[in-house]
């Protein structure tokens, strides 16, 4: 069930789920037009491996209303949103992932408070901005002249036709706010990286991505890996979004990492 929840003084669309014994807490942070529909898949079975699992959509995507606040939609506000989240709902030592532009938000939420995080897991995630994604650029050039509707209709509508829920990526892109969109495109265009401040903090890493992803390069989430000190698990017949592809082998991974801080 979702809820709106209060974060910096605005609503939040939150979706948390409960284990019947529990073991620790979890945050998830959604990627790029995302929300936090992409982890219905694992959410539960993260649960059912005695986690509270708690996953919101960004401020300013789908069932998060729009904000009008300066900065709202940054990187740094969205990390401040989770570091909140992890307070209202009475987390400790939280074990937050963070999946493609959701990678960019986590390194801002752990430099905001370092102390409430148990673990951070990069899933298909990098350090900094995107080197090949370049049909990024694309939203920042076309998106400004158009509605919400008109450019999916000319751009996204035939990718998202043979997708395993193309009504639920319609509604959640009709229901977000182009500025939330152009500002995360710029960060993933322009943000440089935060893992040299992050290393040294000694917080337990995590670097998965698909076997089949074709966003950061492989070689730029192994460096990343080698910085944070952190085990590398690949998933086999997964893309960029293994949470989707491979639900029962990700959300292992993801546990197995956690059961083992």
């Amino acid at each position: 069930m979702t809820e709106l929840l209060s974060l910096q003084g605005e609503p939040v669309a939150v979706r948390i789920y409960e284990p019947q014994t529990h073991r620790g807490d979890a945050i998830l942070i959604h990627g790029f037009t995302g929300s936090k529909e992409d982890f219905d898949y694992i959410g539960p079975l993260l649960a059912d491996r005695g986690y509270r699992v708690a996953t919101f959509d960004n401020r300013g995507q789908y069932q998060s209303p729009h904000s009008d606040r300066d900065g709202a939609y940054t990187t740094i506000s969205l990390g401040r949103d989770a570091v909140e989240l992890a307070a209202l709902l009475g987390m400790e030592k939280v074990n937050l992932l963070g999946h493609s532009f959701g990678g960019l938000v986590l390194q801002q939420a752990i430099l905001h408070s370092p102390t409430t995080w148990g673990s951070l897991t990069m899933m298909c995630s990098g350090p900094e901005k995107n080197p090949i994604r370049t049909h990024i650029r694309k939203f920042e050039a076309e998106l400004p002249a158009l509605t919400m509707e008109s450019y999916w209709d000319l751009h996204m509508a035939e990718g998202y036709a043979s997708h395993a829920r193309p009504e639920l990526m319609r509604e959640r892109w009709l229901a977000s706010d182009k500025r939330s969109v152009l500002t995360h495109a710029h960060h993933l265009m322009n943000d440089g990286s935060y893992i040299d401040q992050i290393a040294p903090l000694g917080i337990p890493a995590h670097v998965l991505y698909g076997a089949n992803d074709d966003a950061w390069p492989f070689e730029i989430q192994q460096k990343m890996a080698r910085d944070l000190s952190a085990p590398i698990t690949v998933i086999p017949a997964a893309g960029h979004c293994p949470n989707e592809d491979q639900p029962i082998l990700t959300a292992t991974a993801i546990a197995d990492f956690w059961d083992s801080i």
